[in-house]
């Protein structure tokens, strides 16, 4: 597999994730019944969160896109701190799951490519 093809997957999840995180804020705005009755009391909170995550994610992706190693690193970061975090989220949680690993596995292909560990 080639390492473009693979940035560019992982920038499209990214882009993906990210615009479907910020349209998170019209949680702030919609009435309650949408809203899971858990969250009710910490809209705002999460909205905001929610915000914030997907932004990164989307600049994540456009650096990613642009192949800069740091894009990278940033996108493996949020890939990683969203892994831990996702299952505190629950059933939100399990989209981003699913996501986190699809970005994880293809930016870390990118990094490592083909390589063979070190005979000793």
């Amino acid at each position: 597999m080639d390492k473009k093809i693979c940035a560019k997957t992982a920038a499209i999840v990214l882009f993906v994730h990210g615009f479907i995180e910020v349209v998170g804020i019209i949680m702030v705005f919609s009435p309650e019944k949408f809203i899971p009755s858990g969250f009710q009391e910490k809209s705002l909170f999460w909205a905001v969160l929610s915000a914030i995550y997907g932004l990164s994610r989307l600049f994540a992706g456009y650096e990613i896109w642009s192949m800069k190693k740091w894009g990278i690193a940033f996108g493996l970061a949020l890939s990683m701190t969203t892994m831990v975090v996702a299952p505190s989220i629950y059933p939100f949680g399990i989209m981003d799951l699913l996501l986190a690993v699809v970005v994880l596995i293809c930016l870390l292909y990118v990094w490592f490519g083909d390589e063979r560990a070190a005979k000793s």
